[in-house]
Formats: structure tokens, sequence, C-alpha cells
């Protein structure tokens, strides 16, 4: 049996249940490091905005950022505010894509995506 999270049961109504904190803990946003001009480390998740970690190394900025994750994600359910989520972008060469036998499956797929 599925149970699709987007429907209450019995009422018929379809309704949003709230995503929690564990559940944007656990998305996989994009990390990007750079090493800043006074030679300390940058770790940043440009989708949350504000959430940058600092420290003398790749690591160290790392273990930083996680921690402002955490203390951004609770503020932002704190306050309600919406929580972007990581996206996949698909990019197929338009040669490939015309040498496709079942175009049509893929463009069906792709527009039924929410």
């Amino acid at each position: 049996m599925t149970i699709n999270p987007e429907r209450s049961e019995g009422s018929g109504r379809s309704i949003r249940m709230k995503k929690g904190y564990r559940y944007y803990l656990s998305l996989d946003y994009p990390i990007h490091i750079e090493r800043t001009e006074d030679g300390m480390y940058c770790a940043s998740i440009a989708m949350l905005s504000g959430c940058k970690g600092y420290a003398n190394s790749p690591a160290e900025a790392l273990e930083e950022l996680q921690g402002v994750k955490i203390s951004l994600l609770e503020l932002m359910l704190e306050q309600g505010k919406t929580i972007p989520e990581p996206t996949v972008r698909l990019e197929i060469p338009v040669s490939d894509y015309s040498r496709l036998r079942n175009r049509r499956s893929l463009n069906r797929f792709v527009k039924s995506i929410p």
C-alpha cells in the first residue's frame, strides 16, 4: 500500500503536510567552497541565503557550514518561511535528443513533473 503524504485520509481533500526540520536537513544542497583573499575557506549553500561557514581549512569550513545550516533551517521553520529545495537540471545536447527513439515519453515525463 502506498501512502500519499499530499492527501489526508478519509476527507478526500488534498492537504499539504508540513515538511519538518529533519526533512530539510537530509536534503543534499549543492555546496561551494572557495578560498578567500585573507586565506580562509568559505563553504556556502547558495540556495540558503546567508548560509556560510568560514574556517582555516575546507573540512573545518564544512563543519562550520553544517552548524549554520542547522540554525538557519530551525529559524526559517519557526518563522514559517519557505525553504527552497535542491533541484536537478537535466541537459541533453540537441543532437542526442534528436536521436532518441522515445522522445514523446521523455517529453511527457518531464511535463508531468510538478
